[in-house]
């Protein structure tokens, strides 16, 4: 499963975290199995979350997923069963990996999981700063 965005553990369990506007942090999951009924179930369903206090959390960090493809980096944007969408601003790159170009300085195409690397670059944050 791809990840990103800001990951942090609470009560020992790695949750994804989300900040509103109004400062409020949330953690969040789709795993039925990291739940108890403190967890409220959003309107799709399929997510789950709960108003936490930042000093609740421990190691937060941003994630940030891109992939090595024919030793090219590249963005991954998206992932589908056995795809990732890869995507670049390099007109190099674009043209190394026979990417359709959809836009002046962007490719951008579907290619198979089993082509790329992934690579999750992790940044230590202090939740604190962000609010």
């Amino acid at each position: 499963m791809l990840r990103r965005g800001i990951y942090g553990i609470y009560k020992n369990v790695e949750y994804e975290i989300t900040i509103d506007m109004e400062e409020n942090v949330f953690i969040m999951t789709e795993n039925k199995e990291k739940i108890d009924g403190t967890f409220k179930e959003t309107k799709s369903g399929d997510l789950f979350i709960k108003l936490v206090h930042p000093n609740d959390l421990s190691e937060c960090i941003n994630i940030t997923p891109y992939g090595i493809i024919e030793d090219e980096k590249v963005d991954i944007l998206q992932e589908r069963e056995d795809q990732y969408q890869i995507g670049t601003g390099d007109l190099l790159i674009g043209s190394k990996l026979k990417l359709p170009q959809i836009d002046r300085d962007e490719w951008l195409g579907w290619v198979p999981k089993c082509n790329v690397t992934l690579v999750e670059e992790k940044r230590k944050i202090n939740l604190h700063e962000l609010l």
